[in-house]
């Protein structure tokens, strides 16, 4: 049983929503952009007393750095807490003796979306909201209907791009309904917006979705505790970038709590086929331009194939200039390699956007952009559903 969700949309003071790119602070309420910039909004917290709680559910453990009045929001078994090592082996091979490797493939569906799963369906109950209407290229969609069904209440219609159906798993029931568009990621999104508003759904709103962005941090916190010391680079492959904003949130907040002796540089990868914000940065761009838009994403990492990379370079920017970090992007065979590499010296299947993140670091070591004494932590945020991983 979930505890019934407040009739009053604003909540006890645990956390204020502050936008991320003019620091306006606002009451806990159900919004996702910045009234007075329309920018991203996260939780903040008083980052005191916090304590880890001994409990197989990871949201129960960091509980106290969630956006949550209540635990009873929390459904058990969303998410496992997952493996974090080093990886002595690929590191001496990729030119990085100090890897670690953050394995999230072994969550229930195979991906750190599983993560962002649990957290929206519980801020919802929070905020007494039953229905939602999204989008994703597979993973997101997939993760929040296995969640949607583990609670009766609940009710989510999905949406995605013919290329992308594949990469669905998604039982169409009157719970999760699964909508094919003619179209591209984009257009998918756009398709749930306009049912959203036509039916008076509640619109999940992706990168812009906090409740998403506090999931994802908690793959890092775990990461952070695992490890002996504080990382010198933290890698992900990116699409829109909303796991590199929980990392380096989640980085801020452990820094400022002691937890961490040093703000890692973080470093964003993509797949050199639909790599617009790793062209933009490349370019020295703080903004992206139409230019920048791919129409038609091709590529072997399908989980980070995003066309259009406007709306959220502004933030992966900031982070990777603020931090000493880098976006950059990953040619095809070499994330074949990586893969292969990944399987061979350490046992670990990823899908190829995994990959990509390796591809990366081993690039940078190369072009001695890595030296061979610093620290590097790679999230693997999953594992392909297909048997051919293509």
């Amino acid at each position: 049983m979930h505890t019934p969700a407040p009739k009053d949309p604003s909540l006890p003071a645990k956390f204020v929503l502050a936008c991320v790119l003019c620091q306006s602070e606002f009451p806990a309420a159900l919004m996702y952009r910045c009234p007075e910039c329309a920018g991203a909004l996260e939780p903040r917290y008083a980052l005191t007393g916090m304590v880890r709680h001994d409990h197989p559910d990871p949201e129960q453990v960091y509980f106290d750095l969630l956006p949550l009045t209540s635990r009873d929001f929390l459904d058990s078994g969303v998410t496992v807490r997952t493996p974090c090592r080093p990886a002595p082996r690929l590191g001496e091979a990729i030119g990085v003796p100090g890897l670690w490797i953050k394995d999230e493939s072994q969550q229930p569906t195979r991906t750190t979306k599983d993560r962002l799963a649990s957290l929206v369906t519980a801020v919802l109950r929070q905020f007494g909201v039953k229905e939602f209407v999204g989008s994703s290229t597979g993973n997101s969609s997939t993760a929040l209907a296995r969640a949607v069904r583990m609670d009766p209440t609940m009710q989510a219609w999905f949406f995605c791009g013919k290329d992308f159906v594949a990469n669905h798993d998604i039982p169409d029931d009157s719970r999760t309904v699964l909508t094919v568009v003619d179209g591209s990621y984009v257009d998918a999104t756009a398709e749930a917006r306009r049912y959203a508003a036509a039916e008076d759904i509640h619109l999940d709103a992706g990168f812009f979705n906090w409740a998403r962005r506090e999931g994802l941090k908690l793959a890092y916190l775990e990461a952070f505790d695992a490890m002996d010391r504080t990382p010198d680079v933290v890698v992900q492959a990116v699409s829109s970038g909303m796991g590199m904003l929980a990392a380096h949130k989640g980085a801020r907040e452990y820094l400022a709590m002691g937890e961490l002796s040093h703000m890692p540089a973080f470093l964003m990868v993509q797949e050199e086929s639909c790599a617009p914000a790793a062209r933009g940065w490349q370019e020295g761009r703080t903004e992206l331009s139409d230019v920048h838009r791919i129409e038609n994403p091709r590529g072997l990492a399908t989980a980070i194939l995003l066309g259009d990379g406007a709306p959220y370079y502004r933030y992966l920017h900031s982070i990777a200039a603020d931090t000493g970090g880098a976006i950059v992007s990953a040619a095809r065979p070499d994330l074949v390699t990586a893969r292969r590499m990944l399987s061979e010296l350490e046992g670990i299947d990823v899908c190829y956007a995994s990959a990509a993140a390796i591809a990366g670091v081993r690039d940078r070591a190369a072009a001695g952009l890595i030296r061979p004494d610093e620290t590097v932590l790679v999230n693997l945020t999953g594992r392909s559903r297909m048997v051919d991983g293509l």
